[in-house]
């Protein structure tokens, strides 16, 4: 398959997308190739292309939503990088793809008293929405539940709630949620 590259200043340079059986692209350094489109297949691919289609179309469905609204432009703005293809569009499908990540769980002297401090850091480049923390026993009960409180760099701070006999609560169970909906999960087994 040929791939021509047409110069600044023709007329057609810039130009994007699809005319009859040609594509025009553009790249990151402006320059605009023109190739014949690739033939269509017919068969719907494996589970697995499904799926990821299904998944890289909800991503796109959420980045037009939330650069069509006021809202997800002002949230989205401070996180467009500078350049040519920086958008709000672009951040906001990038936020989509991927879920947050839990760095660390301090929670090395808790022994099911109340009143202690735990603390969470998650990170995600458009920002972390919410930390949720549980309390959980031997047999996977939980025992106490609540939103952890945002700090400063990343971190999170959940304050325990209630007494726990020693021995009783066994494991923690931190959930970070980001703006679109992303979990990452987390259980740390209690000494």
């Amino acid at each position: 398959m040929a791939r021509v590259k047409i110069e600044a200043g023709s007329g057609i340079a810039g130009l994007s997308g699809r005319v009859g059986n040609l594509v025009f692209r553009m790249s990151a350094d402006g320059d605009t190739y023109v190739q014949q489109a690739p033939a269509s297949s017919k068969q719907p691919g494996s589970a697995a292309q499904q799926a990821h289609r299904r998944k890289f179309g909800d991503a796109a469905r959420y980045g037009r939503e939330q650069a069509a609204s006021a809202e997800g432009r002002s949230y989205y703005q401070p996180f467009v990088q500078p350049g040519r293809f920086g958008s709000v569009y672009r951040t906001a499908l990038a936020d989509f793809a991927k879920p947050p990540q839990l760095l660390a769980v301090e929670a090395d002297d808790y022994q099911g008293q109340a009143g202690k401090h735990l603390r969470i850091q998650a990170h995600k480049p458009c920002g972390v929405a919410a930390v949720r923390v549980r309390v959980l026993d031997a047999a996977g009960r939980v025992l106490e539940e609540g939103a952890a409180m945002p700090e400063c760099g990343g971190w999170w701070n959940y304050e325990t709630q209630q007494v726990h006999p020693a021995g009783v609560s066994r494991q923690l169970q931190v959930l970070a949620r980001d703006r679109p909906g992303n979990e990452a999960t987390e259980i740390v087994d209690l000494k």
